[in-house]
């Protein structure tokens, strides 16, 4: 009761502080969901309940405070309301987000709170390396939801903590030199067997010229001695350097850039057994500016013990239940998570830096299951991208060859091939129709390889992931949505089990054979640029259990607003 009274308060006396030069502003959203689903697999299957409905409607209320023109204050709470609950039954209420950020003396910019922050690819990066694809149509709403509900933001991770950045301009030699620092929270102590573990870090990144750009960077993880009984304290140590050297003017560019770096992973009681190693990673690249052509070519070498959390973090959590039908068949079997539960469950992200190995789906991903900064991997890779000035066309391929650095269980090496062609057209601006009428394409394939005298050495599995939509708007403000998208995988792995300390301690196969199918269509009118109803219908046919193939199909009406 006393959150709808600050509520009610708060509507009230906005108008008043707009007055005053909007020192008090509201901003957030609101969503509604409705959805029904016929769920259907093998025959003897007189257990699992065949249809489910549910839905829910929740607001999400931020207040932004500018108390003078140097300090930002945000707080924002979430309340949420399954449909189906009466008389503030199933209601929940939560603070969603909360910092206060500014400049100090006009030269220093801080936050505190939470904190939405990346540095590079290959120390604090969310890499996000199972949606290999981009979406539109009916995947496209889907995938805005559950950013929205992962806190993903150009791969940025949600943090708690502070920040600070300043940056000195000199007018000769050095153009700029910009300072970036950070320090959150990982996880509390609990005073017995749990340290307080924190993760902290920054850069220096030199601006020469716009020809000439060199960084310094370094991240820690680490535990708080003093702060609980056990003194064996774990760090994560990462340091890099970045660059990027560039020539050429209005008709071409042309330059080298990359990563390279050490690492360090261990506990204080064993020192004899910290993990180190390096990384090296070197792209030469080239833009046809006037053809709106680009080129580039890279070379990584990514050290079998190197680790870095902050980057090597799945935004995945694969060790999760999925929430939408969690078992089927008489046998009430455990139904693994599906690539349609990935764009519907946003509890299957991790909003947090994991230290550790995450587990990953090789079906999805197993050429760079953690990115570009995946350990155990050498190689090249060549990309092309064109995008004309008309705004037609917008498309890109990348084509990986990988190898390991080490073997695992055997001294033969596995072989990756990972080949990702995206294409988005806009014939809208093609056709000059003032109307949206746009056609998105995505195709990844990946094949893992590896030969030995032994059949345990034998290694051959590969996927091929398929996302294509449309969307067109027929009449005023109102489009029509479709959307295919297709995972099929087949073969064999040999994948490292792991202790709780990620050592390897045996090793276990991998088989899949399977596709995964789903269908979709539906209708979206879109009141304004941040409000719309959408309304889609979806077929969806899993084979991936081979003796327990499911299928069904689902409606589903959302109402979106952001303000």
């Amino acid at each position: 009761m006393k959150y709808i009274l600050i509520f009610v308060i708060l509507t009230l006396i906005s108008p008043a502080f707009a007055q005053r030069g909007k020192k008090v502003q509201f901003i957030g959203g609101a969503r509604s969901l409705i959805s029904h689903a016929n769920f259907t697999s093998t025959e003897d299957d007189s257990v699992t309940a065949p249809k489910s409905t549910g839905g829910y409607a929740l607001v999400d209320l931020g207040i932004k405070i500018n108390p003078n023109k140097s300090t930002e204050i945000l707080g924002m709470f979430r309340i949420r309301n399954n449909f189906g609950a009466f008389w503030g039954g199933g209601v929940s209420f939560d603070v969603r987000q909360l910092y206060v950020r500014g400049v100090a003396g006009k030269v220093l910019r801080y936050q505190i709170g939470n904190l939405d922050y990346k540095l590079t690819p290959y120390t604090f990066y969310n890499h996000n390396a199972d949606l290999l694809t981009r979406s539109v149509g009916t995947l496209g709403v889907k995938e805005d939801i559950f950013n929205y509900e992962s806190f993903y933001k150009e791969n940025t991770w949600r943090q708690q903590g502070a920040s600070i950045n300043f940056a000195l301009q000199f007018p000769k030699v050095v153009k700029e030199i910009e300072f970036n620092g950070f320090i959150t929270r990982l996880n509390p102590t609990d005073f017995n067997n749990i340290l307080e573990r924190l993760y902290g870090g920054g850069n220096v990144v030199i601006t020469q010229s716009k020809h000439l750009m060199l960084g310094v960077n370094h991240v820690s993880i680490f535990d708080l001695q003093g702060t609980a009984v056990d003194s064996n304290a774990y760090s994560n140590n990462v340091s890099t350097l970045t660059y990027d050297v560039s020539f050429g003017g209005d008709k071409i560019k042309f330059g080298v850039d990359g990563e390279s770096g050490i690492s360090s992973s261990g506990m204080s009681l064993t020192p004899d057994e910290t993990l180190k190693d390096y990384f090296i990673h070197a792209r030469a690249y080239m833009n046809l500016k006037k053809k709106n052509l680009g080129f580039d070519v890279g070379y990584m070498d990514n050290g079998a013990d190197f680790r870095s959390f902050g980057a090597q973090s799945k935004r995945i959590d694969y060790s999760q239940q999925n929430n939408f039908f969690k078992r089927y068949t008489n046998n009430q079997i455990v139904r693994p998570v599906s690539m349609y539960d990935l764009y519907n469950d946003p509890n299957l992200y991790s909003v947090g830096i994991q230290t550790g190995i995450m587990d990953y789906n090789p079906a999805v991903n197993n050429a760079l299951p953690y990115g570009i900064a995946t350990f155990n991997r050498r190689g090249a890779y060549v990309g092309a991208s064109y995008s004309d000035s008309a705004k037609i066309i917008d498309a890109s391929a990348k084509y990986y060859y990988l190898n390991e650095i080490r073997g695992q269980g055997t001294t033969v090496l596995k072989t990756f091939n990972y080949v990702n062609v995206d294409a988005h057209f806009s014939l809208s601006n093609l056709l000059n129709w003032k109307k949206e009428l746009g056609v998105h394409a995505g195709l990844v394939f990946q094949q893992t390889t590896r030969d030995g005298d032994f059949t345990f050495e034998e290694v051959d599995l590969s996927s091929l992931t398929l996302n294509a939509g449309l969307e067109i708007e027929f009449i005023d403000k109102l489009s029509l949505m479709a959307n295919v998208f297709v995972l099929q995988s087949a073969g064999t792995d040999q994948l490292p089990v792991r202790d709780a300390n990620d050592v390897i301690v045996n090793y276990s196969e991998f088989k899949v054979s399977g596709i995964e199918t789903n269908l979709a269509g539906g209708l979206k009118f879109d009141f304004s640029k941040t409000i719309y109803l959408a309304a889609m219908y979806e077929w969806n046919k899993n084979s991936f259990v081979a003796d327990n193939p499911y299928n069904f199909n689902q409606m589903s009406i959302y109402y979106v607003i952001k303000f």
